[in-house]
């Protein structure tokens, strides 16, 4: 059933998803608070940070049950044409968990997800902005400048497979990636600073023409790449079961 105003959308509601981009959660969480009248109803969301917005929601504690949610699905596409019934299958969703999180609330929404097929994971809000500080929002930054510098360079058709598969990230919507940034501010810039350093070891290797090292600086890229599509092929079997 399709409703258009968020009376009739929270009636009776036992589980509630806020599915907006990261910067207009705090505004759905400030209506909600005025609407539900069931201090029961679980209320969760599918934001790409989780700090700020679980620190927010501490503020309806009273009102309504709120979990932290963040299903790592999806792709660089927008909008609900390009919306599938498989999106979570064999996919990863990271519930949060504090100290006011009630047991049986994080129990049902972490049912709720696997029914949709996703492995679930729980950890703390701030560990998850430090984790996906590195396997998520960075990569977008590096998909996005990569794809920046070349902006002009040479012939478009120059360009290999390669360059198309690690900048495929950065077709994304980038006033939703401008808020994640912004609200993952301290953690976004500790993985970029990280990221530069392991990239000038490389470049001396080149500069040194230190062909031992360089061989092993590549491999150990290879070598966790290799253990990263393990663990996730892993998961996304048990995820099927």
């Amino acid at each position: 059933m399709y409703v258009n105003n968020y009376e009739d959308a929270v009636k009776g509601a036992d589980i509630i998803f806020i599915a907006t981009p990261v910067h207009t959660i705090k505004k759905v969480l400030n209506i909600l608070g005025d609407r539900i009248k069931n201090p029961h109803t679980i209320v969760t969301d599918v934001g790409s940070t989780k700090k700020e917005i679980v620190e927010y929601a501490s503020k309806f504690k009273n009102i309504f049950s709120f979990v932290g949610g963040h299903p790592l699905a999806g792709s660089e596409q927008t909008g609900i044409e390009h919306s599938t019934p498989e999106l979570f299958k064999g996919s990863c969703c990271i519930l949060t968990k504090t100290r006011s999180t009630k047991p049986g609330d994080l129990k049902k929404l972490k049912e709720l997800w696997g029914e949709l097929g996703a492995s679930v994971g729980i950890v703390s809000p701030e560990k998850h902005d430090e984790n996906l500080a590195f396997s998520s929002h960075l990569p977008h930054v590096i998909a996005s400048a990569l794809s920046g510098l070349m902006r002009g360079k040479f012939p478009y058709t120059m360009f290999s497979t390669g360059f198309e598969d690690t900048t495929r990230i950065a077709s994304s919507d980038a006033y939703l990636w401008k808020d994640i940034f912004f609200s993952n501010k301290k953690n976004v810039l500790s993985a970029i600073k990280n990221f530069k350093e392991y990239l000038t070891i490389i470049e001396k290797d080149i500069r040194s023409n230190d062909e031992g090292s360089l061989i092993r600086d590549l491999n150990k890229g290879k070598e966790t790449r290799e253990r990263i599509q393990k663990e996730l092929k892993k998961m996304r079997t048990g995820s099927k079961r």
